[in-house]
């Protein structure tokens, strides 16, 4: 009768703080009832009508959860009104002797209802106990929907995020033997002519793989190790680049072991030697730096390329490093491009600095 996905559902509904709390709801609204009977002067006074009004209402709830329980028909509508109304009959005779019997004992009153009929009782119960059961259910539908839409983007979140790891991959698949081949060709052309040039090239090499390696591939590094690995990457391409490329690296040693995730500077300062840099015959300088901002680490790449143009090129890269900063930090995190002066791209990223 019931699928293993209403289980669930019925098994959320059924904790024991949210049948409390339906619980308290119940009273209050049979106090109203009471209330509003009596002021309006249709049955008994206050007290006669306060009890028989908690008996129908608690026999009801009560009556209505174990069905629920039992049975858990999910949310389909048929099957619930069908168990409201089996319900409603069964408590309203229960509630109705239950109340006869408490003010006969306790109180020494005669439940009867002068000028109301049988009737008129019945509906009366029927429509207040329909009223309640609609604004229990309505409630329950509402707090399971509300599941149900987190659990999808829950669900939405954790797949952005394997295809993101999944372009991490790619991305460190492409920039790695790309970079690895163009480097050690590098070196294979200056053992000839510049063997001092190549060893610090193999050197630096030796280097940004380990470097590189060490933390394949962790979800989240530190920054000293990012950075560590950008000022080796930076030399090889010094070596190769000459003169035309000037680099620094500023950030205070407090920073160095705050979490940072991989590959995020990289992408960016290969962008900045790549097609901001080298389209310049006279080349130009690139900075990294880093600092705190509050509660956030600001990382700055700025370089004095080609400017923005340059960055219109830039591909997966970019838009990986801006995803995985949205999914990782939501919106504690941000990566900002600004012109750089006189001319050239400022990368701006800003992650809190304790983490995800």
């Amino acid at each position: 009768m019931f699928t293993e996905r209403n289980s669930a559902s019925w098994k959320r509904y059924f904790k024991p703080g949210h049948i409390l709390t339906e619980f308290v709801y119940v009273l209050v609204i049979d106090t109203l009832i009471a209330v509003f009977l009596t002021a309006t002067g249709i049955t008994k006074p206050f007290g006669v009508n306060f009890v028989v009004s908690q008996c129908y209402g608690i026999t009801i709830f009560t009556v209505i959860h174990l069905f629920l329980w039992m049975f858990r028909p999910g949310w389909k509508i048929g099957p619930i009104i069908l168990i409201m109304a089996v319900s409603l009959v069964i408590g309203y005779f229960t509630g109705g002797y239950l109340a006869f019997v408490i003010l006969k004992r306790f109180f020494s009153i005669t439940l009867t209802y002068q000028g109301t009929s049988i009737v008129q009782q019945m509906v009366l119960v029927l429509v207040i106990s329909a009223t309640v059961g609609y604004f229990f259910f309505s409630r329950a539908r509402l707090r399971e929907t509300k599941e149900l839409i987190q659990q999808e983007r829950i669900q939405r979140l954790s797949s952005e995020k394997e295809t993101l790891e999944a372009n991490l991959r790619l991305l460190q698949a492409q920039i790695e033997p790309h970079f690895l081949f163009n480097t050690l060709s590098n070196v294979l052309s200056l053992i000839d002519t510049d063997p001092t040039k190549g060893k610090a090239m193999l050197s630096d090499l030796i280097r940004y793989l380990r470097t590189s390696l060490s933390r394949t591939r962790p979800n989240i590094t530190t920054l000293g190790q990012e950075m560590e690995m950008i000022r080796s990457y930076l030399s090889i391409q010094k070596v190769r680049m000459g003169e035309r490329l000037i680099f620094a690296i500023d950030f205070p040693q407090s920073l160095s072991e705050r979490p940072l995730p991989p590959m995020l500077l990289q992408p960016l300062v290969e962008n900045a030697v790549k097609h901001g840099l080298e389209p310049r015959v006279e080349g130009g300088k690139i900075s990294v730096e880093a600092s705190e901002n509050g509660d956030a680490v600001r990382i700055i790449i700025a370089d004095t390329g080609e400017g923005f143009s340059a960055y219109e090129q830039a591909g997966i890269g970019l838009a990986n490093v801006r995803e995985r900063i949205r999914l990782i930090y939501g919106d504690r995190g941000r990566l900002l491009l600004e012109e750089n002066t006189p001319h050239g791209v400022r990368a701006i990223i800003e992650v809190p600095k304790n983490g995800p």
